[in-house]
């Protein structure tokens, strides 16, 4: 369901890539889910300049 303000998705991740977003949260001091935030945002970002060429 989506809205203006809410927009719902499901990413499946490998448990591989689950733990390189560990990692990398780590060494960069910030949590798991704003790091995850950051990759979503930039992989629809990506995802809306493809649709745009």
């Amino acid at each position: 369901m989506a809205t203006d303000k809410f927009e719902h998705a499901t990413f499946y991740l490998t448990k591989n890539q689950v733990n390189d977003i560990k990692e990398l949260a780590r060494k960069n001091q910030i949590s798991r889910s704003a790091l995850v935030r950051m990759i979503i945002r930039e992989y629809l970002a990506r995802q809306g300049d493809d649709k745009g060429k």
